[in-house]
């Protein structure tokens, strides 16, 4: 028995040491998963706001209704690498993840008064695993009685990616009003393995018995729509707004259970509710601006998941920061540059042990224009912290480095 639990501990470092690179936050473990999205380095390095964003040089599609005013087709990339830690009761281990959640381009007419605008965005994800080791206890046949305990290790695997494709168009009716809609063709997929194996010692090591797994795959499709306006009061103060409609989710739900021949499929309904958002930014100085953000969406209104249901909360997010505007004096050298910094606290959708989960974050950022004014690359610093050891038996710690690429090009 010794012999046993010591290469069963062998192989459940092996198996530990493959998974941890790929695995993420804790809370990707719960329900919908962690948000990904992420607007560009711009916006995340001044706290998260931008509904009021109105510079058409480093064009923003946080909100729509902001592109009205590009004379240039424009096109913004924008990807983050994330290290994190995660502690719970039985120690911390690190993690790194590498994303591309946004690639958004926008092409103007009439001038620039129209803009219509497609892309990708990464919503939420799920990627999360872990491994261990386990017994059971089984009456040995014609053993008078006698029992034999059985080891063996339980892998878990949760992984999937939520995203949506925004076909939309914005208009500029004069220079206080702009407004936008989009069409968001929403997909993914969400996959659950739990495989068990049974394990008996030999002379030869540890060879397998036998091996139970399931596997729950489930494919989503939906779309939503998005209003957006933005509304500007003076030469200085702007304010922006947007309004996602509740949708459903309509899903289609495999099971595969190794040894049970077919797949058994089906279908069902998920209510997402609607989300909708405000925000303003001011011009204290001819370069430097303060701004704020606030998002909201009343997931305690979640339906068509009863196991999901009990835990979802409403959710909302508050951002703020400040933005020093690039210049263009000549050999200003790095006064030149923009300064942004800025903070967020966020209210994620679902409980842990009852309680809700906040998620603060703090950022600092800048950015180069490319040549002749024709992009910008821009760079964001994150610190992230989720969860607390106290209230949710986890929490997260985070380093995110944020970078965006925007290029404008004259197409006409």
């Amino acid at each position: 028995m010794l012999r046993r639990r010591s290469v069963a501990a062998v192989v459940l470092t092996v198996l530990i040491s493959a998974v941890t690179a790929s695995a993420q936050n804790p809370f990707a473990l719960t329900n919908i998963g962690v948000d990904l999205r992420s607007s560009d380095a711009r916006v995340d390095g001044r706290g998260g706001w931008g509904l009021a964003e109105r510079d058409t040089l480093t064009p923003s599609f946080h909100n729509l209704a902001s592109l009205p005013g590009l004379t240039r087709l424009a096109v913004v990339m924008s990807g983050y690498g994330e290290r994190a830690v995660a502690e719970d009761a039985s120690g911390s281990r690190m993690t790194s993840n590498v994303r591309t959640p946004s690639l958004r381009t926008a092409l103007p007419f009439l001038g620039g008064r129209g803009v219509a605008t497609v892309g990708f965005r990464a919503l939420r994800g799920t990627q999360y695993s872990w491994v261990e080791d386990f017994s059971i206890t089984l009456p040995i046949p014609d053993g008078g009685g006698a029992t034999e305990d059985i080891d063996g290790l339980r892998t878990f695997q949760r992984e999937g990616t939520q995203f949506e494709v925004p076909l939309g168009v914005a208009w500029r009716f004069d220079d206080r009003l702009a407004v936008g809609a989009s069409l968001n063709l929403v997909n993914g997929l969400l996959r659950e393995r739990l495989s068990e194996g049974f394990y008996d010692n030999t002379d030869d090591g540890l060879l397998p018995l036998r091996t139970n797994s399931e596997v729950i795959e489930d494919q989503l499709n939906s779309v939503s729509s998005t209003v957006s306006a933005l509304v500007s009061l003076s030469e200085s103060l702007h304010i922006g707004a947007t309004y996602t409609t509740a949708h459903n989710w309509d899903v289609t739900r495999t099971r595969d259970m190794n040894g049970i021949p077919g797949d058994v499929t089906i279908d069902y309904q998920v209510r997402i509710p609607a989300h909708w958002g405000v925000g303003a930014a001011v011009g204290v100085t001819e370069r430097w601006r303060v701004g704020f953000d606030y998002e909201s969406q009343a997931f305690s209104g979640f339906t068509g998941r009863p196991d999901w249901e009990g835990v979802m909360t409403d959710s909302w997010c508050l951002s703020a920061g400040v933005e020093r505007l690039e210049a263009f004096q000549r050999r200003g050298g790095r006064d030149n540059l923009p300064l942004r910094a800025g903070a967020s606290l966020r209210r994620l959708p679902y409980t842990v042990n009852g309680q809700t989960i906040d998620e603060r974050r703090i950022s600092v950022g800048t950015g180069v224009p490319l040549r002749n004014q024709g992009g910008h690359l821009d760079v964001a610093m994150s610190y992230i912290m989720t969860g607390s050891l106290d209230d949710h038996g986890v929490q997260d710690r985070a380093w995110r480095l944020t970078l965006s690429l925007a290029g404008l090009e004259k197409w006409w």
